[in-house]
């Protein structure tokens, strides 16, 4: 029971390499001092429980409400400025090269393809990795 009050107070790697320090301790101290019989028994149950207790542990972990909280609305910012490739849009500064963009009705972050645009020149969406929208002007 005290190891459940202190597990709430200090983080859990340092409880759990203790307790995995007990564990293999126990083991030694059953080959050492008990017999050897002892020994292979604790030593199976502990090889045998390690996986159960990591796989029970990911289970109880992935259900908690803290991490469904997280997930809960949680929509990948890629995934919106994929659908920006090939659309156009206004440029808001001076692009040297980065700047601000008007595209969809959305304010975004932009990068030139290295040249200077400027301001309310029209755009186009050329490249996007992760969360870098690059662009060029249209040629009019």
């Amino acid at each position: 029971m005290s190891a459940i009050t202190i597990e709430l107070f200090i983080p859990g790697a340092i409880i759990g390499i203790c307790g995995a320090g007990c564990v293999i301790a126990s083991v030694i101290f059953a080959y050492l001092y008990v017999s050897n019989l002892l020994g292979h028994i604790l030593l199976g149950i502990g090889i045998c429980f390690i996986p159960l207790f990591f796989v029970a542990w990911y289970k109880l972990l992935t259900k908690t409400f803290a991490v469904r909280a997280s997930e809960e609305g949680f929509s990948s910012a890629s995934d919106k400025l994929d659908d920006l490739l090939s659309a156009e849009g206004v440029a808001i500064t001076t692009l040297r090269p980065s700047g601000t963009a008007n595209i969809k009705g959305n304010k975004v972050d932009v990068i030139s393809e290295g040249e200077m645009i400027l301001k309310n020149t029209k755009i186009k969406v050329t490249d996007v990795k992760g969360n870098r929208i690059v662009v060029k002007p249209l040629k009019t």
